[in-house]
């Protein structure tokens, strides 16, 4: 019996569609390409590090990212073709800019999902910086819909259900893209869709993430406008359910083949912001190529009011899974070529399943020493890294209102620090004045001091019989 019913769920829905799907309706997913002669080299606009020209040969420019160029380069050494995203202006780099960079890095390579683009490095010398990615040749989503016009159902699910699945991993860290739209989805080797470019995510700081002050941010748009919710677009406070409105445009388009709103011309930011606001898409006809179930879940993902919406990413594909999706062709018993997602669920519940460890562990606000070690176990058992796991926990401990685990270790270092200066290991009423009002500060509840205080106690003591041992 599957543990997980999320996992269960998209099993279903990935075995219960067949290559029922007319060919001209498969998407191409050509990513076999030539190996090239260094004479055909392209030379960059702007100089790369000295490792990247060592290691890859650039080939040709494949577009332009938030904050860089991309190019299609060639490994050296053993072949493989990579995606390089160039910081471009690095020697008058904007500060926020190259922080964004550094970030898009970071979350790249700690998310490593098959519905995600994969970060391989970061290289970087006095006169650039350089995200080196996996090449998908398979093309975006956008180039896929500006052909076909609309995308029949079986294919649009399938795609819209790896999106979630990438996402939703993407989500339990923390990680909220704020510009999901088909020019950021593109297409692997086996026709599974990747979420690519966290160029204008949002990390918390908590979570290793770059400040952002609320209030000077009101100000700028992070996002493409025709895909932004209108929390986001509004600059009001936002979750990670402005994914999630994305995802309901990003679905409509596919079903319709037209956007959510269709201004003729080039309009403002406010003109855009008050269409987002004010109007309501039109609804999706319904009928033999779309059933009612499927544009009602659309429709739902693009209520103007976030609570009107799913609650998470999780929660949409299981609703996708429960549609009775209409039969086309000849059922062969064999997976479509459209393979989409395939193994984004199975990637995605280990931390399904280490959130519900977490949460039971935390019922009573703090995490014991004992708890602390099944959580480690639990959490290698399950092939999640540290990391990955400290941002599930962090993700809890801030909806129930606990203080970050940054906070605790702070709070912990400090008393430690106090222990250690007494022989007895007995904090002074000076000391711990201070330590009280530091606790008070990061809203440490006096329970956890007090586990944490008799954890740290034992561990002193047992370092220094151990070291008392090695020095006889």
């Amino acid at each position: 019996m599957d543990i997980n019913p999320l996992f269960q769920s998209a099993q279903r829905l990935f075995s219960g569609v067949h290559d029922s799907v007319v060919k001209k309706h498969i998407p191409s997913f050509d990513t076999t390409m030539p190996m090239s002669d260094v004479a055909h080299e392209f030379n960059s606009l702007y100089p790369l590090p000295e490792e990247v020209l060592k290691r890859y040969i650039i080939r040709r420019p494949l577009g332009k990212g938030a904050f860089g160029i991309v190019c299609l380069a060639e490994d050296r050494k053993i072949g493989r073709l990579v995606a390089i995203k160039q910081l471009v202006n690095y020697s008058r780099r904007d500060p926020e800019i190259y922080e964004r960079f550094m970030q898009e890095a970071r979350i790249g390579a700690q998310l490593d999902h098959p519905n995600l683009v994969n970060v391989l490095s970061l290289e970087e010398d006095e006169n650039s910086a350089c995200i080196i990615m996996e090449y998908l040749g398979g093309g975006s989503l956008a180039s896929y819909i500006n052909k076909e016009k609309k995308v029949d159902v079986h294919t649009a699910v399938r795609i819209i259900t790896g999106v979630l699945t990438g996402l939703d991993a993407a989500h339990h860290v923390m990680v909220i893209h704020r510009d999901i739209k088909p020019q950021n989805i593109l297409f692997g080797p086996h026709g599974e869709p990747k979420i690519s470019d966290f160029g204008v995510a949002h990390l918390p700081v908590v979570s290793g993430g770059i400040p952002e002050d609320h209030i000077a941010y009101q100000k700028k748009v992070f996002g493409t406008p025709l895909y932004m919710a209108p929390e986001q677009i509004s600059s009001k406070h936002y979750d990670h359910r402005v994914d999630l409105y994305a995802i309901g445009a990003v679905l409509y388009e596919m079903l319709t083949g037209k956007k959510i709103f269709s201004p003729r011309g080039d309009i403002s930011i406010e003109t855009m912001r008050n269409l987002i606001m004010t109007i309501e898409p039109d609804q999706i006809d319904v009928g033999a190529a779309i059933p009612s179930g499927l544009a009602a879940i659309t429709m739902k993902l693009l209520a103007k009011k976030p609570d009107e919406r799913f609650p998470d990413a999780r929660s949409v594909i299981i609703a996708l899974e429960k549609l009775d999706l209409p039969v086309i062709g000849k059922m062969q018993g064999i997976h479509s070529e459209t393979r989409v997602g395939v193994s984004g669920p199975l990637i995605s519940s280990p931390a399904a399943m280490l959130e519900d460890v977490i949460r039971l562990f935390l019922v009573d606000g703090s995490i014991s020493p004992a708890e602390r070690r099944e959580l480690v176990r639990r959490s290698e058992r399950l092939g999640v890294s540290s990391l990955h796991a400290r941002g599930i926990e962090n993700k809890i401990r801030m909806e129930l209102g606990y203080p970050s685990i940054e906070a605790v270790e702070e709070y912990t270092e400090l008393m430690r620090q106090f222990m250690n200066a007494s022989p007895e290991l007995k904090i002074s009423p000076a000391n711990h004045e201070l330590l009280e009002k530091r606790r008070a500060e990061l809203g440490i509840s006096h329970d956890e001091t007090v586990s944490l205080g008799k954890e740290l106690s034992d561990k002193i003591k047992y370092q220094k019989i151990s070291e008392n041992k090695n020095s006889v």
